[in-house]
């Protein structure tokens, strides 16, 4: 399942990437190029930095030094408008973070209708109709996929984890996102539930979505990524092909880390 890399179809460009709290220097200088098309898993032991590493590529976190070129912009950079960025790297967390006050339909047409009605004026009544109808329209083709069309109407409270993480995942694809991250999205999960997360997220490799994953699920990183990144004290010490970092894995630590999750 190797890609052939090519610099013009690099999506994310990332150089020198740091991050410190107070005197604590979590992630120690990372550079990574994510490639379209490309599914990355990071693997690392708990409080290695994967997460903030996840984190930081779309400044949820603000990078302490380093670049992250997205479309032709650095989004280290303050001076950036990082919220026109994130409509295109999406992002699944760990605990969902689904709004419990709004309907399902309301979290996946959220974002989607927000945006579009910056671009046309608020006395423009036919448009903001148009945009809620194809809005509304995109997501339950989205629920229709996933077999969740007769949830349209309820809240999240009622829906178990492993709806709550497939809606999720569909309301980061209501974005049309170049990238989607994943924060170890099958954590929070029970062992029966991570089957149906995990199947959805093989059907979006299937289709090249470009996807950061961060996990504990080794076997679904064996199978479903291009490229496994082992992160470790806050740098990458070992990336390769998924035969390369679990079959013929070169570093020490990589090695001792395998042995204690395989």
């Amino acid at each position: 399942m190797e890609k052939e890399m090519a610099l013009n179809d690099v999506v994310l460009s990332i150089r020198g990437l740091k991050k410190q709290f107070g005197n604590l220097e979590v992630l120690h200088g990372i550079d990574l190029d994510i490639i379209d098309g490309e599914q990355i898993a990071i693997i690392g032991p708990s409080g290695c930095g994967k997460s903030t590493f996840l984190r930081c590529i779309n400044c949820m976190e603000d990078p302490s030094a380093g670049t992250i070129i997205f479309d032709g912009e650095n989004l280290a950079d303050m001076k950036v408008d990082i919220n026109v960025h994130r409509q295109k790297i999406g992002m699944v967390f760990q605990q969902f973070n689904l709004f419990n006050n709004l309907t399902v339909l309301e979290n996946i047409t959220l974002a989607p209708i927000t945006v579009a009605k910056k671009k046309i004026s608020r006395f423009d009544r036919k448009g903001l109709a148009q945009i809620k109808k194809d809005a509304e329209e995109k997501a339950y083709a989205l629920l229709r996929r996933i077999g969740l069309e007769e949830k349209a109407n309820v809240y999240p409270s009622t829906l178990s984890g492993g709806q709550k993480q497939r809606i999720a995942i569909v309301r980061a694809l209501a974005m049309d996102p170049k990238v989607i991250l994943f924060d170890e999205p099958t954590s929070a999960l029970d062992p029966e539930m991570v089957g149906e997360v995990l199947d959805l997220m093989r059907s979006l490799a299937d289709e090249g979505m470009t996807m950061v994953i961060v996990t504990h699920e080794m076997g679904f990183a064996r199978e479903a990524a291009d490229r496994i990144l082992f992160i470790d004290e806050g740098v990458i010490k070992e990336e390769g092909t998924p035969a390369e970092v679990f079959d013929n894995p070169q570093h020490p630590r990589l090695k001792d880390f395998l042995s204690k999750v395989l």
